[in-house]
This record gives structure tokens, C-alpha cells and sequence, in this order.
């Protein structure tokens, strides 16, 4: 039935749809380069879902408060119309860009806003909508889709908690509406599809971390759509593409607990009152190229570290760079200086991208006077590091004994341990304990409890 054309359009017009259409392919948006945060793509799919596939040309589209609750299953808070307001704000300011070539057979790189206009009543105290307008660049990405669109029920994201994994989600949806369910992206496309850049991420370990199996496993948890296995391809020993092996499964739509919705403004988030994570649920295809480094490396790290934590730096960092670190720390150990962790020490090495001329510092000489100077050296360090790990142990059972009384705070340590630096240590198989082992996390672990109580270690009778 064809729409009537309107100046206003509600939801209620169009009989509360929640099928999205969009131009789908390399010169679509499904693949095209851009960023939203989640919220803004909460408005956004709302709006999609306002339009008719016999539309000719856009209108102005009134979005209620009540429409993005009931879509996307989110409980409703005093802050829920500025939260929406803001976020199709930012959409004016948002741009999609497209790499295609046009009817003159040359490449052209088009940068299209989102919207024109968002308005807001502001002689209404209530509150309860916002009107939104598409740009007119957009009409041959949304209207009258007759070939390579993608078509999806956005009811399937409700629980989805990062834009990275939308984007993938519609990447992947469309790939299996062809038929699809091996599909292959390079790491240089995946990056330039999320706008991630050079400087973000550097290290395609970091950027597998984070974004996508972060990504996978949010999708396999939330959505009707699973991702069974990431396959790695290399080139150079370098990580060059990634192959996505996906199945259909049931659709999620349910929240998994009872009664739970979730906020507007935040993503869903489990229950925080027992530590212990479920394991990752996407299994990284093993490299055999690697097994020879593996086994020309081990002989020489054998007492320190296992060989599995060495495949491991391998896949994640560039072989140089551990070879780099390798040589560093047996070069410190041959010159006497005292690592009382080896294994951490090169493990820390091992995650610095050391430059290539890095070297230890000078062998220091072999007279009486400067052995006697090291040595007085040492026991003054020694006396420091045991002060300092006598201070740790105080503070870290401190930390612990608050994190047990608030248990409302263990989600936002295991976020804060996951994300920066160190977030490369986390183990999301292990417990928030059994991480809190790792020396490694118990700086980022003091400063997150520093965060929630200021006066946390302030009582604590600390030597200095």
C-alpha cells in the first residue's frame, strides 16, 4: 500500500515497523566509513524504520521518547528526552563517507551528513519528541531500494552494547542474506569501515582485543547471528585479513533476565553479584607459520616463560618486536642485573614497542670502588622494593575488603581493568580474583578503587 505523502511523519503512521532498509555494499552504507555511538544509532534506526519502501523523498520525522523504549526494550529514566535529543543532535554534525566511482570511471572519495535539522519544542516542558530530517544525498541509500540492500529487523540489536558491534552485525547480516557464511575482510578495510586510524590501536593485537572479538562475542550473545570462528590470514608474518565463519541462531530478542531493560544511555549489563565471566566464545584459528619462530625462541626464554604464552606474543605483537625484547632481557641477565621476575619482566618488554637500536645500559667496570657503590645500590633498592611491597599487600587487602562491601562496584573495576594499557592482561576465562593475581593489574586496580573512594588508603599506616 502506498504511503501518503506527509510533511510530519510519527511512528504510529507507518504501524511501528521495526524492518530497516539501507543500500548495502562496498558504495553503501552498510560498508561505508563512519562512526556512532550506540545511542545515536538508536535514532537513527528509528528513523529508518519511519520509511516507507515506496517513499520518494524524505520528510521530517517526529521521534518519541516512548518510540525508542518500546523498540529497542530500554527502561525509561528522567533523562531519557535530553539523552535522545543530544544524540540526533550530534547526528547533524555526523558524515558517512564513501569511496566509489562515478560515470566519468573515476574514484572519488563523497562525504554525506546524516541529517539537516533536528528541532526541539522549546515551549514544551514535557518534552516527549524531537523532529529529525534526513539529507536529501541520502535518498539514493534509502528510498526506493530495488538491488543489494540490506534488510533487518532492529529488534535483533536491542542488547547489542558497542557500535563496533553494529557495524559488524550489518556487515555480517547482509553477507548471510546473500547466502553468504564465509566472509573475508581485510584488516586495512575493517579499520577504514570503523574509522579506526593509524594512531588508534596501532598494534593489530590491541585492535583484536578490543574491537573484535569484543565485537564477536557481543554479537554471539545478543543477536540472531553467531560468528563461529575468526581465521587469521598473514602475509609477511604480518596479520594481513580476517575470515569470519558465521551460522544463524535463535533470535535473541528476550532479555535474558527477567524483568530487566536496558538504560537508554548505557549498555546492558550482567548481573554484578558474582566476579566470574563465562570464557570467549570465538575460537582464533592457530597459525602452523609460526612454529618454526616458536621453536627457534623457546630454547631461550624455556625457564621463564611456557611455550604457549610465546605463541601468544607472536600472534598478537610483530615478530621483531618480541625478538627485540627477548634479546634485551637475556642481554640485562648476562650483565648481572637482578630481574626477580623474569617472566613479567619480558612480558613487559614484549607489550613496549622497543626501537630497533634499544639496547641495555653499560656493563658497569669491574673495580673495587663502583662494586662496592652497586652493590650499596642494591641493598638500598632491595630495602625499597620491600618497603613498597609491604605498602602494595596493605592497600591491595584494603581494596579488596571494599570491593566485597560494595559488590555494586565490581562491574565498573572489571571495565576499568579490561580497557588502557593493561587491558591486555585481562583474562576474561579467569574470575575478577583470579586476575587480580596478576601483578600486572593491580596498579590500574588501585586507581579505579581510588576513583570510587578517594579516602580509600588514607587510614593505612603506610612506611614511606
Amino acid at each position: 500500500m502506498l504511503m501518503r505523502e506527509v510533511k510530519v511523519r510519527k511512528r504510529s503512521d507507518t504501524g511501528e515497523q521495526s524492518i530497516v532498509r539501507m543500500k548495502a555494499g562496498r558504495s553503501g552504507i552498510v560498508e561505508a566509513t563512519y562512526r556512532m555511538d550506540v545511542t545515536e544509532f538508536r535514532v537513527f534506526f528509528t528513523m529508518l524504520t519511519m520509511i516507507s519502501p515506496d517513499d520518494v523523498t524524505f520528510c521530517e520525522y517526529e521521534i518519541r521518547v516512548a518510540d525508542i523504549m518500546r523498540l529497542f526494550d530500554l527502561s525509561r529514566d528522567g533523562r531519557s528526552y535530553e539523552i535522545i535529543k543530544e544524540a540526533a543532535e550530534r547526528l547533524v554534525n555526523k558524515t558517512l563517507v564513501l569511496y566509489h566511482t562515478k560515470e566519468d570511471g573515476r574514484r572519488y572519495r563523497t562525504v554525506i551528513p546524516f541529517l539537516t535539522s533536528t528541532s526541539t519544542q522549546i515551549d514544551d516542558a514535557r518534552g516527549e519528541s524531537i523532529r529529525v530530517t534526513f539529507h536529501p544525498e541520502l535518498k539514493p541509500f534509502l528510498l526506493q531500494l530495488r538491488s543489494e540492500y540490506l534488510e533487518f529487523d532492529v529488534k535483533n540489536l536491542a542488547r547489542v552494547q558497542s557500535q563496533y558491534s553494529i557495524r559488524l552485525y550489518m556487515m555480517l547480516r547482509h553477507m548471510m542474506n546473500l547466502k553468504r557464511f564465509t566472509v573475508r575482510y581485510t584488516v586495512e578495510r575493517l579499520r577504514e569501515i570503523f574509522e579506526i586510524g593509524e594512531k588508534e590501536y596501532p598494534l593489530y593485537g590491541n585492535f583484536k582485543q578490543k574491537i573484535l572479538l569484543r565485537a564477536c562475542n557481543d554479537l554471539n550473545e545478543t543477536t540472531n547471528i553467531r560468528i563461529d570462528q575468526l581465521e587469521e590470514e598473514r602475509s609477511n608474518r604480518k596479520i594481513a585479513a580476517i575470515v569470519f565463519h558465521v551460522s544463524e541462531q535463535k533470535r535473541p530478542i528476550q532479555t535474558t533476565r527477567k524483568n530487566a531493560k536496558n538504560k537508554l544511555d548505557e549498555p546492558v549489563e550482567p548481573d554484578v553479584a558474582v566476579i566470574r565471566r563465562k570464557a570467549p566464545v570465538v575460537a582464533i584459528s592457530s597459525d602452523s607459520s609460526l612454529e618454526p619462530v616458536v621453536d627457534e625462541l623457546f630454547s631461550s626464554v624455556q625457564p621463564y616463560v611456557s611455550r604457549q604464552v610465546l605463541q601468544e606474543w607472536l600472534t598478537l605483537y610483530p615478530e621483531e618486536q618480541v625478538r627485540i625484547a627477548i634479546r634485551h632481557t637475556l642481554k640485562q641477565i648476562s650483565q648481572g642485573i637482578v630481574i626477580k621476575n623474569v617472566g613479567g619482566y619480558l612480558q613487559k618488554m614484549v607489550t613496549t614497542s622497543l626501537p630497533l637500536s634499544f639496547e641495555a645500559p653499560p656493563a658497569k667496570t669491574a673495580d673495587e670502588k663502583k662494586q662496592k657503590e652497586l652493590e650499596k645500590a642494591r641493598k638500598a633498592q632491595q630495602q625499597q622494593e620491600e618497603r613498597l611491597a609491604e605498602q602494595t599487600r596493605a592497600q591491595f587487602q584494603r581494596a579488596v575488603q571494599m570491593l566485597r562491601e560494595h559488590p555494586e562496584w565490581v562491574q565498573r573495576v572489571e571495565e576499568h581493568l579490561q580497557t588502557g594499557l593493561f587491558g591486555h592482561f585481562y583474562r576474561k576465562e579467569r574470575d575478577l580474583a583470579e586476575n587480580l593475581q596478576n601483578p600486572a593489574l593491580v596498579g590500574p586496580f588501585f586507581q579505579i578503587m581510588t576513583t570510587l573512594m578517594p579516602t580509600i588508603f588514607e587510614q593505612l599506616d603506610l612506611h614511606q
